[in-house]
Formats: C-alpha cells, structure tokens, sequence
C-alpha cells in the first residue's frame, strides 16, 4: 500500500512571502499539513492572533509547531525564564489549534550535561502541556550541545517515561553522523514506534564535514527536497512503515534558492518529492 500523501507535510521556512500565500500554494500543490514556526505567528503584520486565523482559515492541519530552544539543562538562574517562553509557545499553539512541540536539544555554553535533568525538564514541559492536549516531540540537533545524535535524544525520552513526551527523527541530523545506514538504521528496533511522534526529511548534495560551521552552514542554507540529492531517505520510511509508523513526514528544507523562488513552484517540487517516496514505498513492499 502507498503512503497516504496527507501524511506529508511542508514547512514554511522553505518559502519565499507572506504566511498567507505560502499555506495557498501548499495547499494547490497537494498538501495537507503544514509545519509552523513560532515566528509564523510573531512576525506576522496583522499580530498573533489575525496570523492563527489565516492558518485555521488555510483548512491545513498543522503537524507540528517550532522550535522551542534550549529549554533543557538551562542553569537554575534561566529555568523560570526558559518555562516563561514555553508557556507563550504553548499558548500560541492553541491559537493555531497545534497539538505537537519540536523541542530541540539544547545548544547553550550554559547548558548542564545531565540526562537526568533533561528528563526531568521535559516532564515539567510535558505537565504544562496536558491540561491542553498537546504532546512534545524532542529533536537531537546534530550540533546540539551534549545531545546530538537520536539514541541520546531517545535515551532522555525513554527516562522522562510520559506518555506525550516522544522522538522526533530528523533525517538531516542523522545523516551528517552517519547514523543513516542500514548497520544505524537497525538501531531504531529499541524504540517503541509509538514513541516516534514526527520524522522530518530532506536531502543535501555535498558530505559532512566535521567543522561545525560547515555543518550548521548546510544546515541552514543548502538542505534539498527527499530525493534531489546525495542522501537516500528511503531506507529510513521503508524501516518506518515497516515497523507500523503512521505519523506524518515533514520537509523540513532550508535552502536560500528555493525562498527566493515563486513559492508555487517550490511547494509543486515538494509535492512532487512527497509522490516519489509514496511510490517508492509501493515498489519495496
């Protein structure tokens, strides 16, 4: 069976443009989801509140809404202000009526290098997340300051041990470790598929390089659509679907090109990356 296409998501930090025409274009290229940023809501002209109307009004689901930076490990000092910016996070998400946070692994100087309290901050995030139906997905950054490889992220998830605190699998962030062959793949067999609440993808032409700025530079600058470059995601759904996943796959793809491009045209190429995994799916079952 092919994958269901409402299962693909785009995120808005690939376009070019107002809110407003992107979540259009998204949605007259085929789309159903739509990943939202923070800054979607904040930096819009009309305010918070008339941006969330344009997205409820847009008939996208929104798969997931980001980031929430650096809030684990943050000294004692930071703590009550780092849960201050949860809080408005967690009240612009119910605006947009989101039900799922991207937590990125810290990337602080400041940060402790504690598992533990990681755990323990992401259960007090996940309290305050409860009472409004919304679960938090916990994303290693392959520049993060102490996590930054998925089994680690894992790790402080399997120890926070709350039923609506689970991983996101970026396969961006895998591929530049290595962790994306079949031998690292096969890894992913301790994780409970319940656990895994998001997979975001993209692809990249050149290798890594261990220069952190290299990294973060592709990162941010250079990522491409699943398919377009030198880094097969393939392997990482076909694992996924095997497995039982039925989450949603997002496009997470930084690229300057692609922003300063017709924003339609960009949301058809993604759309058209979204139908060859689908496929490709269909031939490897």
């Amino acid at each position: 069976m092919s994958i269901d296409l409402a299962r693909f998501g785009f995120n808005t930090v690939t376009m070019g443009g107002a809110l407003g025409h992107k979540l259009d274009c998204m949605k007259a290229a085929g789309f159903s989801g739509v990943e939202l940023w923070a800054r979607d809501l904040v930096a819009h002209p009309g305010g918070v509140e008339e941006a969330a109307r344009i997205v409820k009004a847009s008939g996208l689901k929104v798969t997931d809404f980001q980031p929430l930076r650096d809030f684990e490990c943050a000294p004692d000092a930071m703590r009550p202000h780092r849960l201050e910016m949860a809080r408005e996070q967690l009240r612009q998400m119910a605006l947009v009526g989101a039900d799922l946070l991207l937590v990125c692994s810290t990337t602080s100087p400041l940060a402790i290098d504690d598992p533990e309290r990681a755990a323990e901050d992401l259960r007090t995030l996940a309290t305050l997340a409860t009472p409004l139906g919304i679960r938090i997905c916990y994303e290693a950054l392959s520049w993060g300051r102490h996590v930054n490889r998925w089994h680690q992220a894992w790790d402080i998830v399997r120890r926070c041990n709350r039923s609506n605190v689970g991983l996101n699998l970026d396969s961006f962030h895998m591929s530049v470790h290595g962790d994306d062959t079949p031998e690292t793949l096969a890894r992913l067999a301790e994780v409970p598929v319940e656990k895994i609440f998001l997979v975001q993808l993209a692809d990249y032409f050149f290798e890594y390089s261990d220069r952190q700025a290299d990294m973060i530079e592709l990162a941010r600058h250079q990522r491409l659509f699943p398919g377009e470059g030198l880094h097969d995601v393939r392997d990482l759904v076909q694992l996924l679907e095997d497995r039982g996943y039925r989450g949603h796959y997002t496009f997470e793809v930084f690229n300057d090109d692609y922003v300063n491009s017709d924003p339609m045209v960009v949301a058809q190429r993604g759309m058209k990356a979204a139908r060859r995994l689908s496929e490709s799916h269909v031939a490897r079952s």
